[in-house]
């Protein structure tokens, strides 16, 4: 029997057994087995557990253009900027791990541990293992859906069923094959967990890195927006918006570059995940995320706080690159981990431009309007004029995804929004282009480099997992 590989590779439960060895005992195959209800509420509560997810994606993307051809000769050859960068057919060798996988996949394990366990475990009432249980749902669901969206094919209705997605994995199995399952049946799983989880959380949590009723709408707004099914997207996000609506007013930190509230305190987070690897001049010496001119100059440069305060120069950092970078990763001090400060999960800003999304397709050009409004309210200037207007749907959706690219920028969307809108017949996706060491690469509309490959380690012992072509 094939060994899962990918399993083999995150078995370790990331609190650590070592530190966790004064509760828990360690039986066959790796399995965890906590013998006490209360002793799984602490792992749930260990957010290094459960809050990490994709962000190579982001470099992916046409909102990042590294033109400097000095700090593009500074990347190390081995980092793996290089070859998500360029769209390579190949990102990691025989040799290599896949470690934003290999992090997303251990959330996985973590979970199926959990949701397989704690409902035969001492000493707790039923209320509190299914409150548990809940929590490892909603975290499966989110990992899935990362997943999915970034190493399985784009979602197409007509062909979901075969299209292949990513290993599902349900059960905290460490060996047998492997094979993908197809993109419908992961949706499946997604919305099933979600599902299933709802009845057994509170509608907002205490703290933001925990799952909730509205954590639960607002994946499967996102969702059900990846899917294309706008009706779905809609309503999930007007129910998340219900239970919480509240948005920070950037004019409360433009003036102080280090105040911006942190993960944990931000009220729009709505559940906060990490991404597994950050790019930033703190960790490695010549990368960062380099915004595109493309995005930019979406922007009203002069009184668009989101500009002014979340973009800036290369120079602010010390160095001599040219072009201007995502500086949310540096708005915090240095005993804070930077990677922390680019929330990856929904929040306010993405449910209210998922509704206006929808009421824009359904040709509310009002509502539509009327939600984009409302968020560039608080992040423009106080006095000066924020609000847009459109004559038609068309035009309405038009700023709508316009928005998203402002508002959601290296929160790793704007990839599966490229995935998403490939064939719409208003907002197409275009073709990129960028320029590397002198050599040209191009990514056009629904090419299979939209899919991430597998890294050539996992597809060596699991030959079955497949290379999507």
């Amino acid at each position: 029997m094939n060994k899962n590989i990918i399993l083999s590779l995150v078995m370790g439960f990331s609190c650590s057994l070592s530190a966790c060895s004064d509760w828990v005992d360690i039986k066959t195959k790796g399995k965890l087995i906590p013998e006490e209800t209360v002793n799984y509420r602490y792992l749930m509560n260990n957010t290094e557990n459960f809050k990490y997810t994709l962000s190579y994606q982001d470099v992916a993307s046409d909102d990042i253009n590294m033109s400097d051809e000095t700090q593009q000769n500074a990347i190390y050859e081995t980092h793996k900027f290089i070859p998500i960068y360029t769209w390579a057919d190949e990102i990691y060798s025989q040799s290599e791990n896949d470690q934003e996988m290999n992090a997303v996949y251990q959330v996985i394990y973590n979970c199926n541990v959990v949701i397989d366990e704690v409902m035969g475990s001492k000493n707790g009432t039923n209320a509190e293992k299914m409150a548990i249980r809940a929590e490892a749902l909603v975290h499966r669901a989110d990992a899935y859906l990362a997943l999915v969206n970034v190493y399985g094919k784009p979602y197409n209705a007509a062909t979901a069923t075969t299209d292949q997605g990513v290993p599902l994995l349900t059960t905290p199995r460490v060996e047998g094959s492997l094979p993908r399952a197809s993109v419908e049946r992961v949706y499946e799983q997604i919305i099933q967990d979600l599902n299933d989880a709802f009845e057994y959380l509170p509608d907002v949590p205490e703290y933001n890195f925990y799952p909730s009723k509205c954590a639960v709408y607002a994946l499967k707004a996102r969702a059900y927006l990846l899917m294309g099914n706008y009706s779905e997207a809609k309503t999930n996000a007007e129910e998340a918006l219900k239970l919480k609506g509240d948005l920070e007013d950037l004019n409360l930190y433009a003036g102080d570059a280090a105040s911006y509230p942190e993960n944990l305190q931000d009220k729009e987070v709505i559940l906060a995940k990490m991404p597994r690897t950050t790019f930033a001049l703190a960790s490695y010496s010549a990368v960062d995320l380099v915004l595109s001119d493309d995005l930019l100059n979406l922007f009203d440069q002069e009184h668009d706080l989101r500009y002014s305060y979340l973009t800036r120069p290369m120079s602010e950092l010390g160095v001599t690159y040219s072009g201007r970078i995502y500086f949310k990763n540096h708005l915090y001090s240095n005993t804070y981990p930077k990677y922390e400060s680019r929330n990856m999960g929904p929040c306010v800003p993405e449910m209210m431009l998922i509704e206006a999304e929808a009421w824009a397709r359904e040709g509310n050009t009002a509502e539509a309007m009327n939600l984009v409004n409302k968020l560039r309210e608080y992040r423009y200037a106080t006095g000066e004029d924020y609000s847009l207007t459109a004559a038609t749907a068309k035009e309405a959706l038009g700023h709508v995804l316009q928005e998203r690219r402002r508002e959601l920028m290296c929160h790793g969307l704007r990839w599966m929004d490229q995935r998403r809108l490939t064939n719409d017949p208003d907002f197409p996706t275009q073709t990129v282009t960028r320029v590397f060491k002198g050599t040209t690469y191009t990514l056009e509309p629904g090419a299979v480099r939209y899919t991430f490959p597998m890294g050539e380690l996992y597809l060596e012992e699991n030959p079955e997992i497949g290379q999507i072509k």
